[in-house]
């Protein structure tokens, strides 16, 4: 009797232990992919970025199977940090597109992992703002720290429940700086092309 019990008990736990292996797999691989496209938007390779995004939404409903049989695999930290990373690079996309947010029910992840997602999409912003004031482009660089601000102001909403999201409040704190520090930079590349400008003016008024 118990040697039976004991051996459908070795069973389940070798079960267990190759789904989570599968489901292990593929959410690095997940993560990976996300973090390649997050990458790619920012040096302009928007079509490899979908692909990757893609792939990565295609490996992380695969582990939907091994959650239906064992769903202690959905909270995994390793699981819940790759749907993160997807959520970041899908959202960034999508703002990068012009597409907007996407739905969080089309991305096939949790409202949690959604959220954390989202609170890392201002510091890709940041990147990208940085990169656009190098470049002279005021007004794009000034929509994208009006999208960070967005962000922001919307997640704060949610600090209430932030007991249900570790490390939303951390989060907070690093999106707050970055946008405090991206507009100051913005306000002195704003003020040296107004001075630019009536430089160039006065310069044609001259001759």
């Amino acid at each position: 009797m118990l040697d039976e019990i004991i051996k459908q008990a070795q069973e389940d736990l070798l079960l267990r232990e190759k789904a989570r292996d599968e489901a292990y797999g593929r959410a690095r691989k997940a993560r990976t992919l996300s973090k390649q496209a997050i990458l790619l938007l920012h040096s302009g390779e928007v079509g490899k970025a979908e692909s990757n995004i893609g792939e990565a939404k295609k490996l992380l409903s695969e582990i939907i199977e091994y959650t239906l049989a064992f769903p202690e695999i959905a909270v995994y930290d390793a699981v819940s940090a790759a749907r993160q990373e997807y959520s970041e690079a899908a959202i960034l996309y999508g703002l990068n597109t012009g597409a907007g947010y996407p739905a969080l029910e089309r991305l096939g992840v949790s409202s949690t992992e959604y959220i954390m997602g989202l609170a890392d999409v201002p510091g890709e912003l940041r990147r990208q703002t940085l990169d656009l004031l190098r470049n002279g482009e005021l007004e794009t660089a000034e929509q994208n720290l009006a999208l960070m601000e967005e962000i922001y102001l919307n997640l704060t909403s949610v600090e209430e429940v932030s007991l249900f999201l570790k490390g939303l409040r951390r989060k907070l704190d690093v999106t707050r700086n970055v946008n405090e520090r991206t507009r100051a930079e913005l306000t002195i590349e704003v003020s040296r092309e107004r001075l630019r400008k009536k430089l160039a003016e006065v310069s044609e008024k001259l001759q």
